[in-house]
This record gives structure tokens, C-alpha cells and sequence, in this order.
């Protein structure tokens, strides 16, 4: 019997992912999973729908970037 310290994943469909070192034999292992409660967990990567405020709207004309809209007639 061997033991081993890896952290492992949990993904949405409830399967545990866990690497092992190499020196583990391939094929069915008995194991014994302790889990941490106390790990937090990584935190999710922001996206583009993660900067909108809430209740904002998109302008219905849309908006525009050129120059001549962004700065006035002083360059400025």
C-alpha cells in the first residue's frame, strides 16, 4: 500500500480527475479520498458579460469610435 498527496478535480458530471506519479501501475487501484474543505476554490475566469452593469443598455444607434466622435473639435 502506497500513499499518496495530489489534489484532484471535480468536474460538473461528478467524476474525480487526479494525476498520479509515474511509478503508479496503470489499472483498477483501491483508493481512499480524503477531501479538504478547507481549499478554496480557483476563482473563474472573467468575461466580457462580467463588465456590463447591471441594467445597462447598449446604445439602440450603436456607438462609434472614430476620432472625430471621441475627441472634439480641439483634438482633445
Amino acid at each position: 500500500m502506497k500513499a499518496l498527496q495530489a489534489t484532484g478535480i471535480v468536474t460538473l458530471a461528478h467524476q474525480l480527475v487526479v494525476d498520479v506519479p509515474l511509478d503508479v501501475a496503470s489499472g483498477p487501484h483501491r483508493v481512499v479520498v480524503v477531501l479538504d474543505e478547507t481549499l478554496t476554490p480557483e476563482p473563474s475566469v472573467a468575461s466580457w458579460a462580467d463588465l456590463a452593469l447591471p441594467g445597462a443598455q447598449w446604445p439602440a444607434g450603436g456607438f462609434s469610435l472614430r476620432r472625430e466622435d471621441l475627441y472634439a473639435d480641439t483634438g482633445r
